[in-house]
């Protein structure tokens, strides 16, 4: 890959590298066989995404030029995904008595099993389409399909679509043979038997394909949101094509005419394998425990010494999963909705589980009268449905609702408990979400602090006028960072601050991990600190516009990612500040949308234990010489020299926690 410019790289191109890290681990032979399946899923979701969401953009804001090279680069890493597929991931399957059969006809063997399997399974799920289409069938995005091609005895042709079932049926077949394990895909299956029992004495053939639809919603009425939320849903489904993939052996006649039929632009056509939707590996099962990471037992502090309440009381804590039991979080809100002392109850929820517990004891809370305000982002991308739902059964349960602010989406993972004249805060870098904080690696800081509790009281008076800020300086925040109010400004006074101390030959130093940089006035400035002689060490997960070691440029600073089981998702800033650090942990990433479209926090952290504690961590994963690598300026992920004593931060910051705090 190559940048785009000297001094910020193009951020899709920056998030293809991440991808292309993603599948690194897939080829990675230290990998277990499960977790490789797994990140070909993973990579393969992640570029279903990227063409929901970032190809539309592109179509009207890139240059062609820069839409030739993310398209080569795209179709390299397919190449490389089928490279991995094929020659690593198939033998291994097979080393373990596991056949999927892969472009490769159905053993005969298997036909009359899966004949059974076909009558009485897949054909009453079947949903088949004479084309062309009725004006109101919709073919959905990320759905598989076949298009059906037949010509009579007398030469007649028809084109017909057939939805795959697998909202009704696996994805895959198997059965057991000679001590092994056969796994045929259900789109081998239609393609062997569909023609004989739907279409006796035709010729027929068979072709996969997929549509990608832009999902970026345009929220026209803001104001009515609630009311209008299911109409933005269903449009959504109705968005413009942005990638037709089809099976690269189809005809092109027959191509040119299924698109015409469909009206979709050749343009958007983009030849793949014989099988799409390949995130369905991550269902292939193996029952060899090494073919899986070990299991880490999740650990829990602070066992047995009473209610959370109380353990705040005694002094601000922290918990970092998935490491950490989330067990804490949920009591926290649990032994809320029940203690009478507890008066009112505070949080956002920006993605929360399908089934949580936390907003089942928020309800609880609100049917035992005690006032719940909860502050629910309608517009978080993908989770809108989930989030509607919780809504309408709080709302029922007598909860208190705050919807979307207009033109803006708060983010912030913050939550507040009012319980006898005190109050008590909890801010997280991850969603109130216990699905997620099995696997997702955040910092949760539980706080009785009175400067910290007291802004976020602020912080909830000003979500319930439920609008945009009149101007920054409406709302005064002295301790927490807050989007439209004082992030971006704190951001860069404290990077100022570091590059004054280096010149006064003070102690300085910017360490920073977020999911994504993009912002280029704060990355300017970390530009400037470069320059001026300020060592900056970067964690960037995903996207990542800042170009790293250019001479006179970035030299001084040092941007590494790292992939492991766990997804990386903290957010953490550390600034040296004279020896004194200033850190801070919350929800905000440094991306346009974090200091322009959203209401984010950043939460100071001032217990010198805690300090300590998340310095301790950023030190292990600084460290890391097996998962992490580093970015270097075209865009590679460069394996960090493993000369010294082998890291692997998320197995390290394990063994650390567990020493240290639970032992």
């Amino acid at each position: 890959m190559k940048t785009i410019a000297p001094l910020f790289t193009d951020r899709d191109l920056s998030w293809l590298s991440f991808n292309a890290r993603v599948l690194s681990e897939a080829e990675n032979d230290t990998v277990p066989l499960m977790e490789r399946l797994n990140f070909l899923s993973i990579f393969s979701s992640n570029l279903d995404e990227f063409y929901k969401v970032r190809i539309p953009k592109l179509l009207i804001g890139k240059k062609k030029s820069l839409r030739k090279i993310i398209h080569k680069e795209i179709v390299n890493q397919q190449e490389f995904f089928g490279r991995i597929l094929h020659n690593k991931i198939l033998p291994q399957l097979q080393k373990e008595n596991i056949e999927l059969i892969y472009n490769k006809p159905i053993p005969v063997f298997m036909e009359g099993r899966i004949i059974q399997y076909f009558t009485r399974h897949i054909a009453p799920a079947i949903e088949l389409y004479p084309l062309p289409l009725k004006d109101n069938f919709l073919i959905k995005s990320n759905s598989l399909y076949q298009a059906i091609f037949t010509t009579s005895i007398e030469g007649k042709e028809n084109m017909y679509i057939l939805k795959i079932p697998t909202h009704k049926v696996s994805r895959f077949y198997e059965t057991d043979s000679n001590n092994r394990r056969h796994i045929v895909f259900i789109d081998d299956i239609l393609k062997k038997f569909l023609p004989e029992m739907y279409f006796p004495n035709m010729a027929v053939s068979i072709w996969n394909f997929k549509v990608t639809r832009d999902a970026n919603i345009n929220f026209e009425k803001e104001e009515d949101i609630l009311e209008n939320l299911e109409v933005y849903l269903e449009n959504r489904e109705k968005g413009k094509t942005t990638r037709f993939l089809y099976e690269k052996d189809m005809p092109l006649k027959k191509l040119q005419n299924l698109l015409q039929v469909l009206s979709i632009p050749f343009r958007d056509a983009v030849a793949g394998s014989a099988y799409h939707h390949l995130k369905d590996l991550n269902l292939i099962s193996i029952e060899d425990e090494k073919a899986s990471y070990p299991s880490m037992k999740t650990l829990e502090r602070h066992t047995g010494e009473g209610f959370v309440f109380e353990l705040i009381d005694k002094q601000d804590f922290m918990i970092h999963t998935p490491y950490e039991s989330y067990d804490k979080v949920i009591d926290f809100f649990m032994e809320a909705a029940t203690d009478e002392k507890v008066t009112e109850i505070y949080i956002t929820i920006y993605r929360t589980a399908m089934n949580s517990v936390i907003i089942e004891a928020l309800m609880i809370a609100a049917k035992l009268g005690k006032k719940v305000t909860v502050f629910v982002e309608l517009k978080a991308r993908f989770d809108e449905e989930n989030n509607l739902k919780w809504l309408r059964k709080m709302k029922n349960a007598g909860v208190h609702i705050i919807t979307s602010i207009p033109k803006l989406k708060v983010h912030a993972k913050v939550a507040l408990i009012k319980r006898d004249k005190k109050k008590y805060a909890l801010v997280s870098t991850g969603n109130f979400n216990e699905s997620t904080a099995r696997y997702y690696t955040d910092h949760i800081l539980f706080t009785a602090s009175s400067e910290i509790s007291n802004e976020i009281e602020t912080f909830f008076n000003f979500l319930l006028k439920k609008r945009n800020p009149l101007s920054p300086d409406e709302v005064s925040f002295n301790h927490l960072a807050v989007g439209q109010f004082n992030l971006m400004p704190l951001i860069l006074e404290m990077i100022e601050r570091e590059i004054r101390n280096h010149r006064k030959g003070k102690p300085s130093g910017i360490t920073i991990k977020v999911n994504n940089l993009e912002e280029i006035i704060i990355i300017s400035k970390l530009y400037e600190a470069s320059q001026a002689g300020v060592k900056v060490e970067l964690i960037v997960r995903s996207i990542c516009c800042l170009v790293p070691g250019v001479p006179g440029q970035s030299e001084n600073i040092k941007v590494t990612r790292i992939v492991d089981r766990y997804l990386e998702h903290g957010r953490i800033f550390i600034f040296e500040n004279d020896g004194e650090n200033k850190i801070f942990i919350g929800s905000s990433d440094i991306m346009n949308r974090s200091m322009y479209d959203r209401i984010e926090v950043l939460c100071p952290v001032y217990s010198p234990e805690l300090k300590n504690e998340i310095l301790e961590l950023i030190t292990i994963q600084m460290n890391d010489n097996i998962k992490a690598t580093e970015i270097n300026v075209n865009l590679d992920n460069k394996p960090i020299s493993n000369n010294g004593i082998p890291v692997r931060s998320q197995y390290d910051i394990y063994d650390h926690i567990h020493k240290k705090f639970t032992e």
